[in-house]
């Protein structure tokens, strides 16, 4: 198919659709059920996007991520650097009619660490707080460890519980519905594991009427049966649409398909660190020094990966080429960085000026059940570095354990999947590259980077922030420590009539679903 473009396209799915009698009810078939309905159980998407569909936080992120009012109406830091004040939203109810209040703040960052039995990975959000003061009833004042630019982004993901609920009350309470009481747009209505949840709309939403009455959201893991659902009229809207039936919907508008860019960014890591890298050697097999320790070789490598090529014949179209952590649109993004132009010539060039005209081998690895066409996305890289001298062997395998022997730097050219879950470039670039952190797979270190980073991360003054990470975004592009290939895009479906918006962080949210 001819390669994604930002906007919403009309197609069909295999054949025609009876003409449908839109009533206000709506039905979604999804890919995966939550683990648990608790809000603050567990930081999954699949969790998290039906939250949303009954809490609110206090920040509530656009669809890139942008910060906007939620529960708090206004926000920023003090004078003094460590503090910030949140004026909360007046009038709100939770739905069983208790009012929202700074209590319910307080309360709720004070339950993210200590849901029961629960891994509560929300707690990554909230690590930087050091206190919740409540100054009144629609006044709060966070303190940080640190000075932290990113805390609304941070708290933007962090659903808002009623301290009504207590700390101690078992996570299976929300599951049957008992404690399932929230501030956002719709009410629990019914939940049946392995099948659908059931929501009604708040009539008393702070934020308007719902668009929906009645929202249910079905669980349809296999792909082929989420499409046929849709065909077959079960369901007015689907969320990811296999990238193989997305190829086929060109010609016909009884269905609507939305595709927009994802926050997701794949990338190769290269172990730049060891002077002999494990899966590196001479082509007689005889053992070398790390090539990937020069630049002009990560620099042939980056321009011996066509971009153009994995878009359009490995992701079929569905993808967006990167040149950086970030696409266009999100924080962080610097317009100064160029895009690597393929060059075959010039690699092979830069790789003789190096001494290794002759190349090398090279096993590389990658996951084979992670992302979408992971497995092809490593054939069509070893394909490409063999152009320019390069042997490479391709290993995949599951993902369980993968990155478990990546921290462990088993691997020396491995395939990475990163969100920028902020919605900005620091929340990857620097646990991935930060001297010393654990996800830094290749042991890259580089002074000037650490400083620029550190320093963005250091501020509260937000135009210094800004500043400082596009700054380091171009110093780590520059030494090419990894090799960015593309952002993942994802794709809804519609019957006629509909019109869904995409977000950046794949949720598949009701009140983004529009009567056209």
């Amino acid at each position: 198919m001819n390669r994604f473009k930002q906007t919403l396209v009309g197609v069909a799915l295999f054949g025609t659709l009876s003409s449908p009698i839109w009533a206000a009810d709506l039905t979604i078939a999804v890919a995966t059920e939550p683990r648990s309905l608790h809000p603050l159980a567990q930081a999954l998407n699949s969790n998290h996007e039906l939250a949303k569909h009954v809490f609110n936080s206090l920040i509530e992120p656009d669809e890139k991520f942008g910060p906007t009012p939620g529960l708090a109406e206004s926000w920023s830091p003090t004078d003094d650097p460590l503090i910030w004040e949140f004026k909360l939203r007046k009038g709100v109810k939770f739905h069983n009619d208790t009012p929202f209040t700074a209590k319910d703040v307080a309360f709720s960052y004070e339950l993210v660490p200590n849901v029961p039995n629960s891994p509560s990975t929300y707690k990554r959000r909230t690590k930087k707080i050091a206190k919740v003061v409540v100054v009144d009833d629609h006044t709060v004042h966070i303190h940080t460890k640190t000075p932290y630019p990113l805390l609304p982004r941070s708290l933007s993901a962090v659903p808002i519980v009623s301290h009504t609920v207590g700390l101690e009350t078992d996570p299976s309470e929300f599951n049957n519905g008992k404690m399932l009481y929230g501030t956002g747009p719709y009410k629990f209505v019914e939940f049946v594991a392995g099948d659908h949840i059931t929501y009604t709309a708040n009539k008393d939403y702070w934020g308007g009427t719902p668009k929906w009455d009645n929202v249910t959201i079905r669980w349809i893991t296999s792909g082929p049966a989420r499409v046929a659902a849709l065909l077959s009229g079960d369901v007015d809207m689907i969320a990811s649409v296999p990238t193989t039936d997305v190829a086929n919907l060109d010609e016909n508008s009884d269905i609507n398909v939305s595709c927009d860019q994802t926050a997701r960014i794949m990338y190769w890591s290269l172990d730049v660190s060891r002077e002999y890298a494990d899966h590196i050697t001479a082509k007689d097999g005889s053992k070398i020094k790390n090539p990937l320790r020069d630049l002009r070789v990560r620099q042939a490598f980056n321009i011996a990966i066509d971009r153009d090529a994995i878009v359009d014949e490995v992701m079929t179209g569905l993808a967006v080429p990167a040149n950086q952590i970030t696409g266009e649109g999100f924080g962080g993004h610097n317009p100064n960085i160029p895009m690597p132009e393929h060059d075959i010539g010039k690699a092979k060039a830069l790789m003789a000026e190096a001494g290794y005209g002759d190349g090398f081998k090279l096993t590389i690895h990658a996951t084979n059940d992670r992302y979408i066409n992971d497995d092809k996305q490593a054939q069509a890289i070893g394909q490409m570095l063999s152009r320019i001298g390069v042997d490479v062997e391709v290993v995949t395998q599951p993902v369980s354990g993968y990155y478990g022997k990546l921290r462990k730097h088993e691997m020396t050219m491995a395939l990475i999947g990163w969100a920028a879950m902020t919605g900005e470039a620091s929340s990857v670039i620097g646990p991935a590259l930060r001297k010393g952190v654990r996800n830094n797979y290749g042991r890259w270190e580089n002074p000037e980077f650490n400083r620029l980073i550190e320093g963005a991360l250091g501020t509260v003054d937000m135009e210094k922030y800004d500043r400082l990470l596009k700054e380091s975004v171009a110093v780590a592009m520059a030494d090419v420590p990894i090799i960015p290939t593309h952002y993942q895009v994802a794709c809804w479906a519609s019957r006629t009539g509909l019109e869904f918006t995409p977000r950046a962080d794949e949720s598949t949210l009701a009140e983004y679903v529009n009567k056209k």
